[in-house]
């Protein structure tokens, strides 16, 4: 049965890969009571994986554009059911594969540690037993063939632990715990709050209900996430401190701004979010495949979308992109100059704005995450 799971989410991506193509036209010439998490934090373990080293390059055909740094970045393989996460070398083109999963095992999102020298994973194993149908948090060193080391065990195989965070300082983390048995109301939105873990060894508290998509402001001092209605669906923005307290929504004053939002990030000065979402005019409404393989967030991660910006206090909508694509996710560039982009297609850059898009990486495979990093 675990198989199955694991053939029915390689499908899953397999069928939204082709599901739509980026427009190239673009392209450039109160708070929640405080709650002990289920369960302590379990015993560091290794996770069972398949690490190896393998290295590969591409054109640098962005040279003008003069970037620095890296981009680590998820490379899942629908077909082959695993998932590799890579490194590229912006100066050279080198691509790196620093681990791939096992046959049966899934990287669903990852983020880097502010020293660069680790990465943590929301990871699926279903080829292990006790727990492994379920989304968990794992460790792994930036270094080629480390192998990732469970730090949190869910409690049931009904508990996932997804989208994960590193506080700016390194000595917490924030995701997002999904209870897959709380289905109040048949809503596909509901059961989802946010965490936050004293790093390495806890204790992990309750600090936002109801709300997933966690990410921090430049300074630390403030965390941005994505609540849904339970009735209508619709999505809204907030802010809070970066400990839960002082809840704010994020108010779009004009109409027919986008009711589906994911993936927000606060721009490099911290005076506006980010955030990718479809036209208002498409609609999003759940199919059998989204129950069958528990898609029940980023609803917008499906659908053809594009990168919008709006100010902290609220305000106006500004689309910043013309190119209806899935899956998008971004880093902002040690510089604070750039933006990188992961897509349905690959990986693209812009500026901050939004202008002078380029698409420096095609790979129809990547899904999940990005990271620039020096």
């Amino acid at each position: 049965m675990k198989r199955i799971h694991a053939f029915v989410i390689g499908l899953f991506f397999a069928i939204v890969i082709c599901s739509c193509s980026i427009n190239l036209d673009q392209v450039s010439t109160a708070v929640p009571e405080v709650e002990t998490a289920a369960g302590p934090p379990a015993p560091v373990s290794t996770a069972a994986a398949t690490p190896g080293v393998e290295t590969t390059s591409v054109p640098v055909t962005w040279k003008d554009l003069n970037l620095t740094g890296r981009l680590l970045y998820l490379d899942s393989n629908a077909t082959s059911d695993f998932s590799r996460l890579k490194i590229l070398d912006l100066g050279t083109g080198e691509i790196t594969t620093l681990f791939q999963s096992p046959g049966g095992a899934w990287i669903f999102y990852m983020a880097v540690s502010p020293d660069n020298k680790q990465a943590i994973l929301s990871y699926i194993d279903f080829s292990q037993n006790a727990a492994s149908s379920s989304r968990a948090l794992y460790i792994m060193p930036l270094e080629a063939s480390a192998s990732p080391k469970l730090v949190f065990e869910p409690p049931t195989d009904h508990d996932f632990y997804t989208q994960v965070e590193w506080s700016t300082e390194g000595d917490s983390i924030y995701y997002t715990h999904y209870d897959g048995n709380d289905q109040s109301q048949g809503s596909i939105m509901s059961g989802y709050d946010i965490y936050r873990m004293a790093y390495p060894t806890g204790p992990s508290v309750k600090i936002l209900d109801q709300a997933f998509w966690p990410r921090l402001s430049p300074d630390g001092t403030q965390l941005v996430y994505v609540s849904s209605n339970q009735d209508s669906g619709i999505d809204a923005l907030f802010i809070a401190n970066a400990d839960g307290s002082d809840p704010r929504q994020v108010v779009f004053s004009n109409s027919g701004a986008p009711g589906i939002i994911d993936a927000p990030l606060f721009s490099p000065d911290g005076q506006s979010i980010l955030f990718s979402a479809p036209n208002p005019a498409q609609a999003y409404r759940p199919n059998w495949l989204d129950f069958l393989t528990g898609v029940k967030i980023a609803k917008a991660h499906n659908v053809p979308s594009d990168w919008w910006s709006v100010p902290i206090e609220g305000g106006t909508v500004t689309r910043l992109t013309q190119i209806q694509t899935i899956k998008l996710f971004a880093s902002i560039s040690p510089d604070q100059k750039h933006i990188a982009s992961l897509s349905g297609e690959g990986i693209f850059v812009m500026d901050v704005d939004g202008s002078n898009l380029r698409q420096i990486l095609f790979d129809p495979l990547v899904s999940g995450t990005l990271r620039w990093i020096p």
